[in-house]
């Protein structure tokens, strides 16, 4: 272990070593343990993960080393190996209700270290591993106040200045690469570049003083010349000796969605795990469905065909020089219908803004959150991201883009990523009780509550008696199950990223730009496969305890407990909000509490 790897341990475990110093005797319960354990998986994971304790909001590894090394990925998953054997050891039925499923929680999440650290292997597979560590871990560092304005300029120069090291540390980890992964990485480090340009002077003029922006300007250029040497490597180097499979095969794929799914949080056996094969069906058959319920709605709309139906909603869609004041016009929108109808509770300031994403991310996404972590204190605001168009673009493209924001999708986009759905459960997040909880609930991805808020909105009266929204929200219900299909198919062998491209564009409709894109996303997120089903499944659970409490069910509590929750994963879910609510959640089915 290296000197400044042990000195960020000690930092990160002084605070609990003092706190259970001055803890009164008292027996050590299963609880207690439990406890420990959690103290002590935090503690490694940040002192490893210095930027995403900055994400979390733990400010005390913000001047932590970030490269990564083979040394420390074997050491890493040794420790992990060693660890979960060691929360094996504390059985579930000796804790309370709430610690077993923190422990169900705790396990999981050590169980997905190890499936990236031993099979994913993305700090070894994938180029676009490390744009975190070269660009989101200067970019969190600069955008929230949660010190003065000079001195995250210090954190974000000292960042920079690592650069090199990480990148050259990139070279040495990456083995196995699969090509479509080198080639997406390389459009993504020519995005970091134009970042570091232009973005990153943008997110410094708030701090004046020379010395700070003189070593700031010096680690910037050393950061961008190591972008350069690194990108040019990625072209000349890897891309021809990129080679690796993209699959991982069936048995991880049926893995990580068990992982991400959670079914059964207290281990009562009630859910056997699902082979590949049959989530493909099923997840195949998702897509022939919701292809299905939009070919229904398109010809009622009396269009000529379901692209003419959807081609026919893009008339209303922003102008390019006013591009994020309309979308943030779609967001208020959207936050007046909540506030006049009892479907979630919010917050008295919700501080969604929004705003251009980074190029980097945009690639990826159309729209996306980037919100302040669930630790942090000050400055604690969320940004709804929308991809702008380049100014570089002709005219042609240019249209095309605007109307991929069409104002009926554009309104389903920030439900999704806004409220109630990303942004809101960010804020939720952050006001939860336990530390250990919190951590944990924000690493899995939400996308599944954000999926969901989309219909439930509509099924409360949004844009009742415009039929173009639920046009709309079919559309994007079908690229979300096409998305999840394609990393399925993608990962699991079944299809080539080509072949999943030509699905996206031939059952979901997608026009050939947004299925590049898709396919992309499918790519580097392979936990994407199991999102279209957790918002399924949040459907699903709506529906039981609606019909089980009958007159009494209200839809904002059921929204508050989700949310309350962390709204993933869905058996952890399911386990809350049945008892919450006073349901029974038993094996045979959702019945009224005796």
């Amino acid at each position: 272990m290296t000197r400044s790897l042990r000195h960020a341990l000690a930092a990160a475990l002084l605070p609990l070593l003092l706190a259970g110093a001055f803890r009164p005797a008292m027996a050590d319960t299963p609880d207690d343990r439990l406890r420990r354990l959690g103290d002590e998986f935090l503690s490694r994971w940040l002192a490893r993960n210095p930027a995403e304790a900055t994400r979390l909001g733990a400010h005390t590894l913000d001047t932590a080393p970030l490269p990564v090394s083979r040394t420390s990925l074997a050491e890493d998953a040794a420790w992990a190996h060693d660890f979960a054997a060691r929360l094996d050891s504390l059985p579930a039925p000796g804790l309370t209700r709430a610690a077993a499923l923190d422990r169900a929680l705790l396990a999981a999440r050590v169980e997905r270290w190890r499936l990236d650290l031993e099979v994913l292997r993305p700090y070894e597979r994938d180029p676009g591993a490390y744009l975190a560590l070269i660009a989101g871990s200067v970019e969190s560092v600069l955008e929230r106040p949660f010190a003065p304005a000079c001195a995250r300029l210090e954190l974000a120069a000292r960042r920079l200045a690592q650069v090199p090291e990480v990148l050259r540390a990139a070279r040495i980890n990456l083995r196995d690469v699969p090509r479509e992964r080198t080639e997406i990485a390389i459009e993504r480090y020519a995005a970091v570049l134009r970042f570091y340009r232009a973005g990153l002077p943008a997110l410094t003029i708030a701090c004046r003083d020379a010395r700070t922006q003189a070593d700031l300007a010096q680690a910037d250029t050393a950061a961008v010349r190591a972008t350069e040497d690194f990108l040019r490597y990625l072209r000349e180097d890897l891309l021809p000796a990129s080679t690796g499979p993209l699959a991982v095969g069936p048995e991880a794929c049926a893995r990580l969605i068990g992982l991400e799914r959670l079914d059964d949080p207290l281990g009562e056996g009630r859910t056997a795990a699902r082979p590949a094969d049959s989530l493909l069906a099923r997840a195949r058959a998702v897509v022939e469905e919701r292809r299905a319920a939009l070919d229904s709605l398109a010809a009622a709309s009396r269009a000529d065909g379901t692209r003419a139906a959807l081609e026919a909603l893009a008339t209303e869609r922003p102008d390019a020089n006013d591009f994020v004041p309309y979308m943030d016009r779609r967001l208020e929108s959207v936050r007046d219908f909540l506030r006049g109808h009892a479907i979630v509770t919010l917050p008295r300031r919700d501080e969604i803004e929004v705003r251009g994403a980074p190029e980097f991310r945009g690639l990826l996404a159309l729209t996306g959150l980037d919100a302040a972590g669930p630790w942090e204190v000050r400055g604690a605001r969320a940004w709804l991201e929308v991809t702008r168009p380049d100014p570089a673009w002709d005219e042609a493209h240019r249209q095309a883009h605007l109307a991929r924001f069409a104002r009926h999708g554009a309104e389903l986009s920030a439900m999704h990523d806004g409220l109630p759905g990303l942004g809101l459960r960010a804020i939720v997040l952050r006001a939860g009780p336990l530390r250990l909880r919190r951590a944990l609930l924000s690493m899995w991805s939400a996308e599944g509550w954000g999926e969901y808020c989309e219909p439930m909105m509509l099924d409360e009266g949004y844009g009742a008696g415009d039929p173009g929204y639920r046009l709309a929200e079919a559309a994007r219900a079908l690229r979300f199950a096409g998305r999840s299909y394609a990393a399925l198919a993608i990962h699991s062998g079944a299809m080539t990223s080509d072949q999943a491209r030509a699905m996206l564009e031939e059952r979901c409709l997608l026009d050939p730009e947004d299925a590049a894109r898709a396919t992309r996303t499918a790519i580097t997120d392979p936990a994407i496969m199991g999102y279209t089903d957790a918002a399924r499944q949040l459907l699903d659970l709506r529906d039981e305890v609606r019909r089980a409490l009958g007159p009494g069910f209200r839809l904002r509590a059921f929204n508050d407990a989700v949310l309350r929750l962390g709204a993933v994963p869905a058996g952890w879910v399911r386990a809350g909000v049945t008892r919450e609510m006073g349901i029974v959640d038993g094996p045979d089915a959702v019945g009224a509490k005796p």
